[in-house]
């Protein structure tokens, strides 16, 4: 399903991830960068070491350590995690989307997302992915009815069909669909195809490394969904990207946010480790891919 790639679901996680890809720029080719060249920070109890104070002060985990080592370690951590949930809400192309799905490294996957006024849910389990999406969504998958793809199994030479058969095959889809399930089988990396790799959890980390460390700085100390963190700051000429990266624990990058420029926006992620629960529509509530496949053949006369 190249159509759900490239019309929808690709273009909104593909935001999210620039999203987090901008904000972390000091998150990638941390190994590159000499640990000496970038000025150290001050461990903060050290500077607090004067005060009186009836309780211990928490040692800092990144103490000495530049922007740029401090990514490394938020990488090397995060690309270690078995499962982890990410959300996002940012702009794309000036339109709205909102990103929300779990997914661990077997592939099991679920979420959803929504960008303007059309909105889908998806979910993988044993690579059988489904998709359920609202008549906009639908009706905007169909708009790549004249390319190859395995939605309507298109042709080549067909590729110049008019717009009177676009229509036909979007009312057919959306009529089949309407509050269903498309069940994609499983086998020859069908749940990639249909999700554009969504739910591949060392694809979607490697969309937040970014090679490029230099410039970025800490910030001042943060929390993030009650979680110490520390910020990574880069700031540029278009807007100011943050990182935050967690101070407790596994150094996990926890959010990456991005301030004017071309894509600002929010990733939040979260439930490092949390088993990914799916689950399986009613088989009432399916519709097979070999039945849209067949539904649109008819339609457009393929």
């Amino acid at each position: 399903m190249t159509a759900i790639k490239r019309k929808f679901l690709m273009p909104a996680l593909v935001s999210a991830l620039t999203v987090a890809g901008a904000a972390s720029c000091a998150t990638g080719g941390a190994d590159h960068v000499a640990a000496g060249t970038a000025e150290k920070e001050a461990p903060a109890a050290a500077k607090q070491a004067t005060a009186p104070s009836t309780e211990a002060v928490p040692a800092d985990p990144f103490a000495g350590l530049t922007a740029a080592r401090i990514a490394g370690e938020a990488v090397t951590a995060t690309k270690g995690a078995p499962s982890l949930r990410l959300t996002s809400e940012g702009t794309d192309d000036g339109r709205r989307v909102k990103v929300d799905f779990s997914l661990d490294r077997s592939g099991t996957c679920t979420g959803g997302l929504r960008r303007d006024d059309s909105e889908a849910e998806f979910a993988v389990l044993k690579g059988v992915t489904y998709v359920k999406g609202d008549d906009e969504f639908w009706r905007s998958i169909s708009s790549g009815a004249n390319d190859a793809n395995d939605v309507n199994a298109a042709n080549d030479e067909n590729e110049q069909s008019g717009q009177n058969a676009d229509t036909a095959v979007a009312d057919e889809l959306v009529q089949l669909l309407k509050g269903k399930w498309l069940k994609i089988p499983a086998g020859a990396g069908a749940s990639a195809r249909a999700l554009g790799g969504a739910c591949d959890l060392d694809a979607m980390l490697d969309g937040v490394h970014v090679a490029d460390a230099k410039g970025a700085t800490r910030g001042a100390a943060a929390e993030v969904e009650g979680r110490k963190a520390a910020t990574l700051v880069k700031r540029e000429t278009d807007g100011t990207r943050t990182t935050y990266v967690a101070a407790e624990g596994e150094p996990y990058l926890l959010k990456a946010v991005s301030e004017g420029g071309q894509a600002p926006g929010t990733v939040l992620l979260t439930d490092f480790g949390v088993p990914v629960k799916v689950a399986v529509p009613p088989t009432a509530e399916t519709v097979d891919l070999r039945d849209v496949r067949q539904s649109a053949s008819r339609t457009s006369g393929l």
